[in-house]
């Protein structure tokens, strides 16, 4: 069977992907679609049989019939007629199906929508000849270039500008994290569609993953059974760090330099810019927008987010443990790298603490094995804080603070940079250090919204009547 996204002419698919022209540019959106709308068609079929997938495919012909006919014409109301006898002839079961499948069917179509436009944003960074979108970051400082604004100028401005992005538990956002999952798998799996060359067993292979997830999301209850406890909705926040935030935010520093570069042409890395990126969130501290939230949830909102923010360090640096295998035989270490290695094998070892052991010549393992170390005793010492508990030894060997475990980045960095590991730095240190100084220890900060009755009657608490006339809200 051929996948719906065949390909039989590899180069004109790829005109397709990078044109800039009108009816060409939109025909891979359209491909999708259609073949989203397909699928979900033998995911219908299978799941409710012929004749639902019959009044659906009827119901949803006649209104696009009826959307692309002319104002004036009257012929119309037929058509709104027919679609209304066919709604008012399905039982409460038959009604549901039909609701999903058309809620389904939008919810793919977004995904398409949203996998398009990031096709058309590589298109146009393809494409020199094309100007910059407008709004993005090249787009805005070609017009600052040319309105006379000097490079340095621009610098300065952005060493003033503070983005906050925060998380709000929203009542209109009702998908469970399940489905958002799944809603993830499908655009994955659409991105891999435009890989050329495109075989036809990888069209098959991802056109099939796709339907396994229409199928899965057809058999998913859309939406929770019970009404989401605080906890669910800060876990729900919280799961866009690492499955987008955390990866993410290096790459928009990056991107940032390369554009003041091709804009200004100054040399310009991604670490040399200035923090301008904060996160914030509601969820487990309003307790104005949500009478369920309780102390309790604020410190659980606290944990939750300080323990996701651990998981990443730890995996970051195992990751670096086993990519900065530069060996002393082949290049050197600093000074002050292998004294602090020597300090830490004297300290942290001391206290019971041996972890893995790398040869003596790959030093950067080595020392990233304390690191780990480290940051595996800071996570089990904030447990055991928000379980009220402490342990004197952990609180020896776990860093205190972020700026700490800043330092041993930075140190190896240094080491990296002035022993011909520049590029091992660019690329494996220096976005951990982006993320470490953007999220430090607490990934955001957590507003406690109060409403203002309650903090006047809390001030008159402490304040002595006859100092201060407070003046209690309505």
């Amino acid at each position: 069977m051929t996948s719906l996204w065949h390909v039989d002419d590899q180069t004109g698919r790829l005109v397709e992907l990078t044109s800039h022209e009108g009816d060409l540019k939109e025909a891979p959106l359209r491909r999708d679609v259609r073949s989203l709308g397909r699928l979900l068609g033998e995911v219908l079929k299978e799941q409710v049989g012929n004749e639902l997938f019959a009044a659906v495919e009827e119901l949803r012909l006649l209104l696009i019939e009826h959307r692309e006919r002319p104002t004036q014409d009257t012929s119309g109301k037929s058509l709104i007629e027919r679609a209304e006898e066919i709604v008012s002839h399905m039982n409460v079961e038959q009604a549901h199906d039909m609701t999903k499948a058309f809620a389904t069917y939008f919810e793919l179509t977004n995904l398409a929508e949203t996998n398009h436009r990031k096709r058309r944003r590589r298109a146009a960074q393809s494409s020199p000849e094309v100007l910059a979108q407008p709004g993005s970051f090249l787009g805005t400082l070609r017009r600052m270039h040319d309105a006379g604004i000097t490079e340095q100028q621009a610098r300065d401005w952005l060493n003033k500008i503070e983005v906050t992005l925060v998380f709000t538990a929203h009542p209109t956002e009702v998908a469970r994290r399940t489905v958002l999952f799944k809603r993830q798998r499908i655009a994955e799996e659409l991105e891999q569609l435009d890989r050329l060359p495109l075989t036809e067993r990888d069209a098959e292979k991802h056109e099939q993953a796709i339907i396994a997830e229409i199928t899965g999301l057809w058999q998913t209850d859309e939406v929770r059974r019970r009404r989401p406890t605080v906890r669910d909705e800060i876990k729900m926040g919280l799961d866009y760090y690492p499955s987008v935030l955390f990866k993410t935010l290096p790459e928009l520093y990056d991107e940032l330099a390369s554009d003041f570069r091709e804009a200004y042409g100054i040399e310009l890395s991604g670490r040399e810019l200035p923090r301008f990126v904060r996160f914030g969130s509601w969820i487990g501290g309003d307790r104005d927008g949500n009478p369920n939230v309780t102390p309790e949830c604020t410190r659980d909102a606290l944990e939750i987010a300080r323990e996701t923010l651990f998981d990443f360090y730890i995996q970051k640096v195992d990751e670096l443990i086993w990519r900065l295998t530069s060996s002393t035989f082949q290049s050197g270490v600093s000074a002050e790298l292998e004294a602090a290695l020597d300090q830490y094998e004297q300290t942290i070892s001391a206290h019971g603490l041996h972890p893995e052991r790398h040869p003596k010549n790959e030093v950067y393992r080595r020392y990233l094995d304390f690191v780990l170390a480290r940051l595996k005793e800071a996570r089990n010492q904030h447990r055991s804080e928000a379980t009220e508990s402490s342990s004197p030894i952990l609180n020896d060997i776990a860093y205190q603070s972020s700026e700490k475990f800043r330092v041993d980045l930075t140190l190896i960095r240094e080491s990296l940079v002035t022993n011909q590991g520049s590029r091992l730095a660019t690329m494996l240190v220096d976005p951990l250090l982006r993320q470490l100084n953007t999220f430090g220890f607490h990934l955001h900060t957590l507003d406690v919204r109060q409403h203002a009755l309650i903090h006047a009657r809390a001030l008159k608490e402490f304040t002595p009547p006859a100092s201060v006339q407070l003046t209690t809200p309505p």
